[in-house]
C-alpha cells in the first residue's frame, strides 16, 4: 500500500504518546511511505518544541533526526507539488504546508496520506478528497486487514 505520511504522525514513530503503536504499524507492515521534503524540517521543528518542553531528550530528538530519511522509499520534492498544493490551500482554506502533502497523495496511484489532523481531514472530505486522505484509526485498520488478507 502507498502511503503519504504527515508530520504529525512520523513524530509518532518517535514519541511514545496516543496512536505510537498504530503510527509503528504503518512503517512496518511492507508499506511504501512518501512524503514531501517538507516532512524534514516539520519533523524536526515538533522534536526541538518537545525536547524544550522536556518531553524528550536533545539525544532522542537527533536519532530520531538522523533516522527519518530511512522510513521513506521516496520522498518528492516541494517544488513539484507547489502549484497543486497552493490551489488546493486556496480550496480548502488551510495551510499549503498540509495541502502538500495532500498534493503529494494526489499524484501517488492508490496513494493515501495518514493525518492525525482532523480539522484539515475534514475539510478535505468535505472538498472531495475523502478517498485520499484517512486517519490513523482508518490507516491502522486499512494496514492490518490488508496484512491478514495476505497472510490468510
Amino acid at each position: 500500500m502507498i502511503l503519504v505520511v504527515d508530520a504529525s504522525v512520523a513524530v509518532m514513530w518517535f514519541i511514545k504518546e496516543v496512536g505510537h503503536d498504530k503510527a509503528l504499524a504503518l512503517a512496518e507492515h511492507g508499506n511504501i511511505l512518501i512524503a514531501p521534503d517538507l516532512i524534514f524540517p516539520e519533523v524536526g521543528n515538533v522534536l526541538r518544541r518537545k525536547v524544550r518542553q522536556g518531553l524528550i531528550s536533545e539525544t532522542q530528538a537527533s536519532m530520531a533526526v538522523q533516522r527519518l530519511p530511512d522510513a521513506f522509499r521516496r520522498i518528492v520534492p516541494c517544488a513539484d507539488l507547489i502549484d497543486n498544493a497552493f490551489s488546493m490551500a486556496s480550496q480548502l482554506d488551510h495551510s499549503v504546508y498540509d495541502a502538500l502533502y495532500l498534493a503529494c497523495a494526489m499524484v501517488q496511484p492508490d496513494g493515501k496520506l495518514v493525518t492525525v489532523d482532523e480539522k484539515f481531514r475534514s475539510k478535505a472530505t468535505a472538498a472531495g478528497y475523502g478517498e485520499k486522505i484517512l486517519n490513523l484509526d482508518a490507516a491502522y485498520a486499512l494496514v492490518t486487514t490488508s496484512q491478514e488478507n495476505d497472510n490468510g
